[in-house]
């Protein structure tokens, strides 16, 4: 048989797992995914072969998921088609070869483990590829198969024992038990998702949404801001303004939750240095709120020669009535390529025109360092900006003292594609984890609250100016990986 129709079906396959995740969530269409490209490597000729399998069928599906990429460099060059073409395009193939290299060694590895061992060498090469893409920035823990289950409440639970990586194991699983043509590992599949199944429903019924009177209640706004213009000096004012009408309706005067809630880089002032600007924020407070925003920072050094010597954060800043900066929290977790630039020294000296326009264009903020707890009246709160919510690791180690998790986000770069969906399904999967409530603030995205079972309990629509206020859910009995992780990190 002809090798092109075969490597073509191979690619649209992996394809497939797509529908699977967010906001599809057709998770069967995973499995089968998966169980198809275990069969490719159980009856493959050679190592080479099975590594080729999963590295086709791996950029199938890392192309089809991140589809979006493109726009994202659209949206942040101002809507220039140059960016998209000579910039996202390239964003997209790298990032997906990047990501079928490692499923295409796991691949790989199956094979040489030989027939007795393929089945759980093949399974924990790939969750141990997933935990490893999610102890740095630079592994991008996009695409874990075990997303694909958010969509699914009763399976979801499983994540509060071995988190996503439990229920990746569990797609695995299923997909080798029915890879072969055994009605008798049919039925262990059915049987261990039903199981997986009613313990998760059981869960859930044993779980209370109801915080009680006396609960803190949360404001999220969602400015709905497009574009870039809201940095330009011209503008920037009149985007404040706009942001804070939406904030704080004349409607709504006689309501008083007790933390609000901006998305990232809502105020696009120094707020810590700008007093007429931090004055008209604080003077929309009430005595005993405190606003939670995005910002941007900058820190000046001693010994500063000119610009390039100015550190710029991005920030999420706690401010109460009188203007008081209760707490600052500098992201810690930079989006590569978006927020910094690796090796920016190294490719501003290529003399590659697009490459290096780039890298000249961009400037780099600088890592945080503080710890991510900020003080409300709610009680604690982890501050996760954007990026940082699809670390698992990185949230449960500041969730334990947390009372409840506050990621926001801007997310216009995205609107109009799956990235949206994609990425709110990847937090929502830290609330299951940790037990804490998730309060998501987007300035278009997917602004929602999420119970510490990863229920939704209220979300604003996409692509309108809105606010909700909700009571917040209480915290979970503290889950299983939770636990496990405290001990650890």
């Amino acid at each position: 048989m002809n090798m092109y129709p075969i490597g073509l079906i191979v690619f649209l396959s992996g394809m497939f797992a797509t529908v699977a995740g967010a906001p599809f969530f057709a998770w069967p269409a995973g499995v089968a995914a998966v169980a198809f490209l275990y069969g490719l490597v159980r009856n493959a000729q050679s190592k080479k072969q099975a590594f080729g399998a999963g590295l086709l069928w791996a950029m199938g599906w890392q192309i089809s998921a991140l589809y979006w990429l493109p726009r994202a460099f659209y949206m942040d060059a101002g809507n220039d088609m140059a960016a998209a073409i000579f910039g996202g395009g390239p964003a997209v193939l790298g990032l997906a070869l990047y990501g079928a290299l490692g499923i295409g060694a796991v691949c790989a590895l199956a094979f040489a483990a030989g027939p007795r061992w393929r089945a759980p060498a093949f399974a924990g090469a790939w969750v141990l590829l997933e935990i490893l893409k999610s102890t740095t920035p630079y592994g991008f823990p996009w695409l874990p198969l075990g997303a694909m289950l958010v969509g699914s409440p009763w399976l979801l639970q499983l994540a509060s024992v071995g988190g996503v990586f439990g229920l990746s194991l569990l797609i695995l699983t299923v997909a080798i038990l029915i890879s072969s043509w055994s009605y008798v590992r049919y039925g262990v599949a059915a049987v261990l998702l039903l199981s997986v199944a009613m313990w998760g429903g059981w869960r859930l019924h044993v779980a209370s949404l109801n915080p009680g009177e006396d609960g803190p209640t949360v404001r999220v706004v969602q400015p709905n801001i497009q574009g870039l213009h809201k940095w330009e000096a011209s503008t920037r004012y009149a985007y404040l303004e706009r942001t804070l009408q939406v904030a704080f309706p004349e409607g709504l005067a006689d309501k008083k939750p007790d933390v609000i809630v901006l998305p990232e880089t809502a105020v696009a002032f120094y707020l810590d240095e700008e007093l007429p600007v931090k004055e008209v924020v604080a003077g929309k407070l009430r005595p005993g709120q405190t606003l939670l925003t995005g910002t941007v920072r900058r820190e000046i050094p001693p010994l500063a020669r000119g610009p390039n010597d100015i550190l710029f954060y991005n920030s999420l800043m706690a401010m109460d009535a009188t203007g008081k900066l209760l707490d600052v929290y500098d992201k810690h977790l930079l989006v590569p390529f978006g927020e910094v630039i690796p090796f920016h020294a190294l490719l501003n000296r290529l003399n590659i025109p697009f490459i290096r326009t780039v890298s000249e264009s961009r400037l780099d903020y600088a890592y945080g360092t503080a710890p991510s707890l900020l003080v409300t009246p709610a009680g604690p709160v982890v501050g996760l900006i954007c990026y940082e919510g699809i670390f698992p690791f990185y949230v449960a180690r500041w969730a334990q003292n947390a009372r409840f998790l506050v990621n926001i986000t801007n997310d216009n770069w995205f609107t109009g594609t799956i990235a949206l969906d994609q990425h709110m399904a990847l937090a929502k999967l830290r609330a299951v984890e940790t037990g804490k409530p998730l309060v998501r603030g987007a300035n278009t995205g997917i602004s929602v609250v999420v119970d510490g079972y990863g229920r939704e309990v209220a979300r604003l629509p996409v692509n309108q100016s809105s606010l909700m206020d909700v009571p917040l859910p209480p915290v979970a009995p503290t889950p299983i990986f939770a636990q496990i992780l405290g001990y650890l990190l």
